[in-house]
């Protein structure tokens, strides 16, 4: 678990506004920063709250409950995915455009 600060909160770029209804809810920052980015907000989060702490916990495990780990999120990776990319030294814009066929660099080296 990572520790709490105010600043959490804004790292992760929750609205100030739902800070304190996502802390009602018991949500971390990044779990909070997490269900936001994916639509949620704390009204509709309470019917998804174990499923939104699930996806959370599977980023916690791979050591991305990060600022990176959300944006290999948000950019459609799973953590697995995330960890395959980074330990190829390839940074989330880069995977996503090798991903959707946009960086065509990797066919050229090769000829």
């Amino acid at each position: 678990m990572e520790p709490e600060t105010d600043d959490a909160w804004e790292v992760f770029g929750v609205p100030p506004a739902e800070v304190a209804r996502w802390k009602a809810l018991n949500f971390e920052p990044f779990e909070a920063a997490l269900a936001h980015g994916d639509g949620f907000t704390p009204t509709a989060a309470v019917h998804y709250s174990r499923q939104l702490r699930k996806t959370a916990d599977s980023w916690r495990r791979t050591g991305l409950n990060s600022v990176e780990g959300l944006h290999w999120h948000r950019a459609g990776f799973g953590p697995k995915e995330a960890i395959r990319w980074r330990s190829d030294r390839v940074d989330v814009e880069t995977a996503r455009r090798r991903r959707d066929g946009y960086d065509r660099t990797s066919d050229i080296a090769r000829r």
